[in-house]
């Protein structure tokens, strides 16, 4: 089958790429700009156009699979139309990939991209492998985001931002946590609850935290078996936080549950380190320690904090975070505040526009700094120097959000 990507280059799409071509599909694809897996694709030998014209879609192409970021009036789209080629997003597709497997999905508004790092992690250091699509990179994958595994499994994160993950087949559904977000696609709490609701009820099992209180809420109609764990064993890991215990803990029960071997399963778990963007160590400049982060919601970054300020005791840890759209900052800012409140210093980049309107866009960080004077604008390298002045030798800085903050931070650390 000859299958062209547009929009290649997205941490999703890659994965799906991936996977096609070791099922031995002839893929091409396009992006607006090279990337991490861009190069990664184009080391496979992937062809990859960086315009996206007409003229790179032709009769020979089967199939045209796009990212949401990829408009209707795409030129490549419209193409592909007018050529009578069929089209389907990047979900719809995964979706129909994962019909053919017993899937498990991890969902849940936070955890979802190292739970199933996690149980990756778990489940190579077993006899059983499974095919994997995950949101970032991996050491253990060989530095990409997606494995190859000879088994019946199939492991995806299942992205609930407009019910995308509606379109996945799951057998087991591993739920990490759930709190309201995604504002423009589910302006209330009450829908947003609603999808998990529907999305789980596909499921045989779901595996879930028993405190959980909003979980339960999602489950109280589901008919499936519901596995709880009521406790989360405390594990060696490497990676720093009470949350991602309990990730742990989700993971070590959904082997359980498998009847897998746990005792290598668990070994698996507690080597598991290095995930692109969440705890990611950068590098240590002038005795500060700096990391980055994918935190961009206010239970994550009082998660990630708190993960942080155990690891470093008596040492200060700030923060350097770009909030992730107007609108979702205007419903989250109260949340956002009671958070930014307990660190120990705080650098607020401009906020990432997405899908914002102009009436949205009216919303800013001066908000923030009416809130408390002493957190501080950082919207340049300038600004990033003047707020380590406050930093000694040992104390930690996490760049921290969705948006270009991670980019910023990289770019700043290679400043002499």
């Amino acid at each position: 089958m000859n299958i062209y990507f547009s929009g290649i280059g997205g941490i999703g799409i890659s994965a799906l790429a991936q996977f096609c071509l070791n099922r031995g599909d002839d893929i091409s694809g396009s992006d607006i700009a090279e990337s991490v897996m861009t190069k990664y694709l184009a080391k496979k030998g992937v062809p990859i156009n960086f315009q996206q014209t007409a003229e790179n879609i032709d009769e020979n192409i089967d199939l045209l699979v796009y990212t949401e970021a990829i408009p209707a009036k795409n030129p490549e789209r419209v193409r592909a139309r007018e050529l009578n080629i069929p089209q389907k997003s990047y979900f719809e597709y995964l979706g129909e990939i994962s019909r053919d497997f017993k899937t498990i999905a991890v969902a849940g508004t936070h955890g979802k991209t190292t739970t199933t790092g996690l149980i990756s992690a778990g489940f190579l250091a077993t006899e059983v492998k499974p095919t994997v699509v995950v949101g970032t990179v991996l050491d253990i994958f060989g530095k990409t985001n997606f494995y190859s595994g000879d088994s019946e499994f199939f492991v995806v994160e299942a992205c609930e931002y407009r019910e995308n993950f509606r379109f996945l087949s799951p057998e087991i559904v591993v739920l990490t946590g759930i709190d309201h977000d995604h504002i423009d696609a589910f302006p209330t709490e009450e829908s947003y609850f609603q999808a998990f609701e529907k999305f789980v009820s596909k499921a045989k099992i779901v595996i879930y935290h028993a405190d959980d209180k909003n979980i339960a809420r999602v489950l109280q109609n589901f008919t499936g078996q519901k596995v709880a764990v009521k406790n989360s064993p405390k594990l060696d890991l490497k990676l720093i936080g009470e949350f991602n215990q309990r990730n742990a803990a989700l993971a070590l029960k959904l082997a359980e549950v498998l009847q897998l071997d746990l005792e290598s399963f668990t070994k698996g778990l507690q080597k598991f380190e290095n995930i692109g963007r969440r705890q990611e160590f950068l590098r240590e400049k002038d005795g500060i320690l700096f990391y980055d982060d994918y935190a961009h919601h206010p239970q994550e970054i009082q998660a990630l904090y708190q993960g942080f300020k155990e690891k470093f005791r008596g040492k200060k840890v700030g923060m350097v975070f770009e909030p992730h759209q107007h609108s979702r900052t205007k419903e989250l800012f109260n949340g956002f505040c009671k958070v930014f409140a307990k660190i120990d210093s705080l650098g607020i980049m401009p906020i990432y526009a997405a899908r914002d309107s102009a009436e949205d866009k009216k919303f800013t960080i001066k908000n923030f700094f009416r809130e408390n004077s002493e957190w501080q604008k950082v919207a340049n390298f300038s600004d990033m120097r003047e707020f380590l002045q406050e930093f000694s030798k040992g104390d930690v800085v996490i760049f921290c959000g969705a948006g270009n903050v991670s980019e910023f931070g990289r770019n700043f650390l290679q400043q002499k």
